[in-house]
C-alpha cells in the first residue's frame, strides 16, 4: 500500500445488508476506493498520514429520483446545467443520483434532447461533487400526470425508440401499465430488452389484470414502483399499483406464479405519505425491498416562487414541498436523503445499518449501480461522516473529501 492514503476511525459503521460494526472501527481508503475495514489498532491505522475521526460512518446516498436544484430558470432546464446540483447536492450526502427526466408536450424536442446530451456527457464522471450514474426518466408515457407537465401519453412507438436511443444511461423509466397494456406492453418489452428498470407509477386505473400482465413479460426481471401511494391508487377489492408494493409475497392464486413484487421507494418528506403509511410499508416489505427517494425540484427555501414547464410554483411556507400556484397539487418535494435518512432513525426507530441501506445501497441495487452505495472493500469510497445526532459533519466521494459542516457555516 502507498503512503498516501486516508484513515477513518468511528465508533459505528453502517454495513451491506443493513448490519453495523460498533466499537473502534477503522476504514482505509486508498485511491479512491475502500481498500480495507479493521476493528482493531493494526499498524496500518498507525502509519496513515491523514485521519478523520466521526460518531457514525454510512456509504454515500444513491437518489434514484431527483430533478436537480436549479441552475436554470425552468425547472425543466435544471439539468441542462447539472454542476449546479452536483456541488450541492454532497451537502446533503448524496454521492450519487439518477437524473430524473420528464417530457413536456408543449416544450420543444430540441430542448428535450439537448439536456439528454448534456446528462450523457457527464454520466459516470466524478470530480464535480455528486456523480451522476444516469437518469430516471419519469414518463413519457404515464396515465396520470400529477404535479408533472402534461406529456404526449399517445406518443408513436417511433419517437419512443427516439428517446430511448438519446439516452443509453437511462437506468429506470417510469411507466403506466394501464396505458401501455393498450399496445401489448411494446414499450415495457423495449425496456427489458435494453436493460432498463420499469417503474411502474404515475397510474391510478391500473388493473390487477394490466399490472400482472406487465409482470409477466420477464418474471426473472423485479419491477419497480415510482413513489409509492403517490399518483397511484389501492382498494381492498379491486388491486392496483399500491396493493401490489405492499406485500413481499404474493398469494397463491392465479396469475401470480413465479412472480416477485415489485421493489417501491417512498418520498421521504413525510408530506406526500404520512408517517402512519410510511410506517405501515416499513412493516409489511423487507427493508431491503425499499429505497427512500427525495423526488427533489427545489431546495428548501420557504416561499421561493419558480416555473416549472411555464406554470407558476411555489415552495410551501414550512419548505418542505413545491406546489402549483393557487392549487395544492404537490410538484414534488424539497427534502433531501439526508431528512429522509433522519427520519427513518427518529421517527420510525430504524438502525442505522437498515436506514442507510434504505437511502445507499437499495436504490443502488434497484438501479443496478455497481461498487457504490455500501461500505465494502472494493467499492468507491463515497462516505458520509455523522455526529452522534446524525449532523452530517464530512462528505467523501471517490475517497476525496468534498463537503464538511464547518466550512459552510
Amino acid at each position: 500500500m502507498d503512503d498516501d492514503f486516508v484513515c477513518i476511525t468511528c465508533k459505528q459503521l453502517a454495513l451491506p445488508d443493513g448490519e453495523t460494526l460498533d466499537g473502534k472501527i477503522h476504514v482505509i481508503v486508498e485511491d479512491g476506493k475502500i481498500a480495507a475495514i479493521l476493528d482493531q489498532e493494526a499498524d496500518l491505522v498507525k502509519s496513515a498520514k491523514t485521519h478523520y475521526y466521526a460518531d457514525i460512518v454510512t456509504p454515500g446516498f444513491v437518489d434514484i429520483h431527483h430533478h436537480g436544484l436549479g441552475g436554470a430558470d425552468d425547472l425543466v432546464q435544471f439539468w441542462s446545467n447539472p454542476a449546479h446540483t452536483q456541488t450541492r447536492l454532497v451537502r446533503y450526502g448524496v454521492t450519487s443520483f439518477l437524473a430524473s427526466m420528464v417530457f413536456p408536450k408543449d416544450l420543444e424536442a430540441p430542448s428535450v434532447y439537448n439536456t439528454l446530451k448534456i446528462l450523457e456527457g457527464i454520466v459516470g464522471e466524478t470530480g464535480q461533487g455528486s456523480t451522476c450514474e444516469g437518469i430516471h426518466a419519469e414518463g413519457p408515457i404515464v396515465n396520470d400526470f400529477g404535479g408533472l407537465p402534461v406529456g404526449d401519453n399517445e406518443m408513436p412507438i417511433a419517437e419512443f425508440k427516439r428517446i430511448l436511443d438519446a439516452m443509453p444511461s437511462c437506468r429506470i423509466m417510469t411507466i403506466s401499465p394501464h396505458v401501455d397494456a393498450k399496445s401489448n406492453y411494446a414499450r415495457i418489452k423495449m425496456l427489458l430488452e435494453r436493460g432498463i428498470v420499469p417503474a411502474l407509477g404515475h397510474d391510478r386505473l391500473a388493473s390487477e389484470e394490466e399490472i400482472l400482465g406487465a409482470l409477466k413479460i420477464k418474471p426473472s426481471v423485479q419491477f419497480h414502483i415510482t413513489h409509492l401511494f403517490n399518483v397511484c391508487s389501492f382498494h381492498h377489492r379491486n388491486p392496483s399499483l399500491v396493493n401490489f408494493g405492499m406485500t413481499d409475497r404474493f398469494p397463491s392464486l392465479p396469475g401470480y406464479e413465479k412472480l416477485a413484487p415489485p421493489t417501491v421507494e417512498i418520498i421521504g418528506d413525510m408530506v406526500h405519505v404520512h408517517p402512519l403509511a410510511v410506517s405501515n410499508v416499513l412493516s409489511s416489505r423487507h427493508f431491503n425491498q425499499v429505497a427512500f427517494v427525495s423526488d427533489c425540484t427545489a431546495e428548501a427555501i420557504p416561499n421561493k416562487k419558480m416555473a416549472y414547464s411555464n406554470r407558476e410554483m411555489t415552495v410551501t411556507p414550512d419548505g418542505k414541498c413545491l406546489v402549483i400556484e393557487g392549487t395544492t397539487t404537490l410538484a414534488g418535494s424539497c427534502c433531501s436523503c439526508l431528512d429522509a435518512f433522519r427520519s427513518l432513525v427518529k421517527i420510525f426507530h430504524t438502525g442505522i445499518g437498515k436506514a442507510a441501506a434504505m437511502v445507499a445501497e437499495n436504490p443502488a441495487r434497484i438501479a443496478n449501480l455497481e461498487g457504490i452505495g455500501a461500505v465494502k472493500v472494493g467499492n468507491r469510497a463515497d462516505l458520509l461522516l455523522f455526529d452522534d445526532d446524525l449532523n452530517l459533519q464530512k462528505t467523501f466521494v471517490c475517497g476525496q473529501s468534498v463537503y464538511t459542516a464547518k466550512e459552510e457555516e
